[in-house]
């Protein structure tokens, strides 16, 4: 039974074809989305894990470990069993900064390009093996096929031919597949269906062999049970332990390989974004591996029962000769071919991006005018290198001939890429590594491991100690693998260790080992760019991108921040400047993305030094909710507890740094000021819509820490009175991030008017019988003069009693004048002019207007101040402070009271004491006095406004007031009020002069 070579070709195209319709199928959105994304097409497409090794040669492993060949299954169940120590961490990592290859991975964190280069160049000579491993699989399959068996023997020259139209075949079919999408921060949606159809089809086609082995060869599983106790063979491979060192390395390097492999490590991180797939895939694949385990004991026993002559990776298509079934042998053939044109498409993909990224790019190969397209660019290079690295594995293919079996070229692989487990390992856990411990140890491991594997695999002399330290320490001196093994990577870990002891850490690698910390945050940096602008991202990007593509980049990350192309506030800059680099980063390499970045859109030098950027950890927080346990949890909380407390404190509270960028909004800034927090958050405080700008602005430049009041005039004509207050973070003298207190005092100083207004009418209210008395005299006068002008016939008499008239009706105009100043004083919108006012004037007013009251306790008042003084004040006001604070004085004082007014000049102002002798002001109420309502007067005798409408006033006008009792000793201890107000004097104009 054969097939004709044109058939197996045609069997092979028809296949590939299959699989391209799928992806094609699914990349156009004619398959539904929840068939392509479903999280079971993700964990399928991991089948990419069981290449050959499980389609081929595992059953050379059976033959040789017996159970041992399950720790091939148990490797990668086991890395993604414990998915949450290092898988989910890298997951992040790579989702957060568009890493797709382990070298992005390395790169990012040893912050070195040399490192992306030494991986790539390392990956890609390890890889070589496993694709020689695939090319040789198919390729001794087809021949099996076409009947050429014995050419298989490992004294016979193979016919090369048929495994280099394989990998022309697989050239085309790799380049439709991995190119289709250049942006490798996308998930390539029909490369992923296309893996998992393969990894379905590969489950079915072992499972269908496991069926005719067991029901076509021996009848069932009670004869295969029954053929099992009657074979030695089979009963000696059934009772072969696990234990030994060598079955422990197995597991060492299967387990490595889940993650270290560059296929696997693409379709597990590249390819999948979404950290609930992972989740899912952490069960998924170890049931995947299971169902695939199954077939391989029972094919192997069925080859036994045959006894073929053919090599023991090829005991499935034995099964189909032995049986002389057409359908057995294809099955056979479609399982290996489904196995190894899976693992060289995703491994070629992955290969080819790390040599772009890494090898490349870095290398400024290509260069891109400002009407090209770098996608173009890309999508050439890749492809070419998919091709290379095909027919590179198809050199090795050659090289190493028919000495090595699928199995042995496996180990080989493994063993070479279980070098790069110590600094995946490191990435997450260790932030004293460093990238010249890293090389140290990948060089080291990886030299030893080419001495004593690669090259004797291509033909050089095996080291002759290498058999007899296998023999001594594995009793087997087959187990060249594992000594090397054990000499490599020990090695390995050695250097790394000591030469990152010995020569520390940079600065970058510390804030990269934060960042790849999976139990720390990325703390961003507020930095200034010097774009003002999204558009402006264009024209900068363009001469190292070209236009297209930079406007293609620029848009892109702006739909992804949900940012508008006008966007100009600083801190959605910097988001946008990050956004581009990590897509940049995912297309051509975190090292180029970097360099692109620091050339086009460098940061501006900070005069005030780099501090964390509050605004953007406080979204990293909010968006991690739920993530944190433990103690980090139990900090979230408390974060969000004060933060909710200073959002809703009544008080507006808003910070800036020293650039002028708002940090902090609250709700109370967004009610006073009627601007929303989306607004000004991450925006420079010139960007303040007016009036509250001015304000803003000019308060934080003042040196003062607090303006008490402020009149804002909104655009409406309304006004609003607020109070403000600074501090820094830093300390008085920092130049720190600063915060403001916003106190909306509006209604306060409504509520102080309409009071002053109504004290000042309480007081006119007192005065009133006095006014009265006051008017009554003149009046009387002018009315007995008008009668005596009857009698009056000479012209100069006339003229006397006409100028008495006048005397005391200017008597009356100025006691009718002086009250209605007074009452109308404050009735107004409360402003506060300062002007020049003579200070001994203003006394004599308000002594003035008091002895108007003639029902009042007769007490002597003494104005002693200078009549030059001239200060700076509210005039109308400052008499309502008089007038309040001498009416206090002449209650407190008996018949026979004093009170004493005086004003002396003390260091450029005005001390204004008004002093009596009267009852004085216990010690224990001194505090109140000053408090709104608080009086000891008898009820109906006073408001209790006075003394705070006196203290209000005196800071409007940038004065103060002091209390001071007693004064004298004796029963009539006094008081004492001290005012402070600043000097004014008057210019030609007898205006103010400032």
């Amino acid at each position: 039974m054969s097939f004709s070579l044109p058939q197996i070709v045609l069997a092979i195209v028809a296949y590939l074809s299959i699989l391209f319709l799928v992806a094609h199928l699914a990349d156009r959105g004619l398959l539904p989305r929840w068939l392509t994304h479903h999280p079971a097409t993700y964990v399928l497409s991991l089948g990419v894990f069981a290449g050959a090794m499980a389609s081929n040669a595992i059953f050379e492993l059976a033959w040789r470990y017996g159970y041992g060949y399950l720790l091939y299954y148990l490797g990668g169940v086991l890395m993604f069993l414990i998915a949450t120590l290092l898988l989910l961490p890298l997951l992040r990592l790579c989702r957060v900064y568009q890493l797709s290859s382990l070298a992005d991975v390395l790169t990012f964190r040893y912050r070195s390009q040399w490192v992306g280069a030494a991986v790539s160049l390392a990956m890609c000579i390890t890889l070589l093996p496993l694709l020689a491993l695939q090319i040789q699989a198919v390729a001794d399959s087809i021949q099996i096929l076409a009947g050429a068996t014995g050419s298989l023997l490992p004294a016979s020259d193979r016919q090369d031919g048929l495994a280099l139209l394989f990998c022309l075949i697989m050239v085309v079919f790799a380049i439709l597949f991995g190119t289709r999408n250049i942006a490798s921060q996308r998930r390539n949606t029909g490369l992923v269906t296309a893996i998992a159809f393969e990894s379905l089809v590969k489950l079915l086609a072992l499972l269908g062999l496991m069926a005719a082995a067991v029901y076509q060869v021996f009848g069932g599983f009670g004869p295969m049970a029954e053929w099992l106790a009657q074979s030695p063979e089979a009963a000696q491979i059934m009772q072969r332990p696990l234990q030994g060192n060598a079955t422990r390395l197995l597991l060492l390097l299967f387990f490595a390989g889940a993650v270290c492999m560059p296929h696997i490590f693409h379709m597990a991180f590249a390819e999948n974004k979404e950290s609930l797939d992972l989740r899912a895939a952490s069960w998924g694949l170890p049931l995947y591996l299971l169902l695939i385990s199954l077939p391989v004991l029972p094919v192997t026993w069925a080859g036994m029962s045959l006894a073929h002559d053919l090599p023991r990776e090829y005991t499935g298509l034995a099964l189909g000769l032995g049986l002389k079934s057409e359908g057995v042998a294809a099955t056979a053939f479609v399982a290996g071919l489904s196995a190894a044109s899976a693992t060289i498409i995703v491994a070629t993909l992955a290969l080819a991006n790390m040599i772009l990224n890494h090898l490349i790019l870095p290398r400024n190969v290509i260069q891109i005018g400002r009407e090209q397209s770098l996608y173009s660019h890309l999508k050439l290079l890749r492809r070419s290198l998919i091709a290379l690295l095909i027919l590179a594995g198809y050199g090795c293919f050659l090289a190493v001939g028919s000495r090595q079996s699928l199995a042995e070229l496996g180990l080989v692989a493994f063993t070479g890429t279980l070098q790069f487990l110590p600094g995946i390992i490191a990435t997450p856990y260790w932030h004293g590594g460093n990238r010249r411990g890293l090389l140290a140890g990948l060089a080291g491991g990886l030299g030893l491991w080419a001495v004593t594997l690669l090259l004797p695999t291509l033909g050089a002399a095996q080291p002759s100690w290498l058999p007899v330290l296998a023999m001594n320490w594995f009793g087997d001196p087959r187990e060249a693998w594992a000594v090397s093994c054990v000499l490599s990577i020990s090695l390995n870990v050695v250097l790394f260790l000591a030469v990152s002891v010995l020569t520390g850490t940079s600065d970058e690698e510390r804030v990269a080992a934060e960042i790849c910390s999976m139990d720390d945050l990325n703390r961003p940096v507020r930095r200034s760019l010097g774009l003002h602008s999204a558009g402006q991202f264009i024209e900068s990007l363009a001469p190292a991108l070209g236009e297209r593509t930079a406007r293609a980049e620029v848009r892109r990350a702006l739909v992804e921040l949900q940012f508008e192309e006008t966007e100009s506030r600083p801190y959605a800059l910097r988001r946008l400047r990050t956004r581009i680099e990590a897509n940049l980063s995912g297309l051509l390499g975190p090292t180029v993305a970097h360099s692109i970045l620091n050339r086009c859109v460098p940061f501006q030098p900070d005069l005030n030094g780099s501090t964390d950027d509050l605004y953007l950890i406080e979204r990293q927080l909010d968006k991690a909710e739920g993530q944190f346990t433990g103690f980090a949890a139990e900090l979230d909380h408390l974060r969000r507890h004060y933060r909710q407390i200073l959002d809703n404190l009544p008080i507006g509270v808003f910070s800036t740094a020293p650039d002028g960028e708002i940090l902090l909004w609250n709700r109370s800034m967004e009610e006073i000021t009627d601007i929303p927090a989306r607004r000004t958050l991450g925006s420079l405080q010139t960007f303040i819509p007016q009036p509250w700008r001015r304000i803003f602005c000019d308060f934080l430049l003042d040196p003062s820490e607090t303006l008490l009041k402020q009149e804002v005039v909104l655009a409406d004509g309304s006004s609003r009175w607020i109070s403000l207050h600074k501090a820094s973070t830093g300390g008085r003298r920092s130049s720190g991030d600063r915060v403001v207190l916003v106190e909306d005092i509006s209604d306060l100083e409504r509520l102080e008017t309409e009071l002053l207004h109504s004290e000042r009418l309480a007081s006119i209210g007192r005065l009133a019988a006095g006014v009265a008395h006051e008017i009554g005299n003149p009046i009387t006068g002018i009315a007995c003069l008008a009668q005596n002008l009857d009698y009056d016939l000479e012209p100069e008499e006339v003229r006397a009693t006409a100028r008495d008239i006048l005397k005391q009706t200017d008597r009356v105009s100025r006691i009718v004048e002086s009250l209605v100043n007074f009452s109308h004083t404050g009735s107004g919108s409360g402003n506060t002019r300062l002007v020049a006012c003579n200070l001994a004037d203003c006394v004599d007013e308000a002594v003035h207007l008091l002895e108007l009251d003639h029902q009042a306790k007769p007490v002597q008042f003494s104005n002693d101040c200078d009549r030059e003084t001239v200060v700076l004040a509210d005039t109308q006001k400052l008499l309502q402070v008089f007038i309040n604070l001498l009416g206090n004085a002449r209650d407190a004082c008996a018949d026979d009271g004093q009170v004493h007014v005086r004003a002396a000049v003390i260091e450029g102002s005005a001390s204004i004491e008004i002093e009596d002798n009267g009852s004085g002001i216990p010690a224990s109420i001194q505090s109140q006095v000053f408090e709104p309502f608080y009086t000891t007067k008898d009820p109906g005798e006073g408001t209790g406004l006075g003394l705070a409408l006196v203290y209000s006033i005196m800071e409007d006008m940038g004065g103060s007031v002091q209390l001071q009792s007693p004064v004298f000793e004796g029963a009539q201890p006094g008081t004492r009020i001290t005012l402070q107000l600043p000097l004014g004097r008057y210019d030609s104009d007898f205006g103010l002069e400032m």
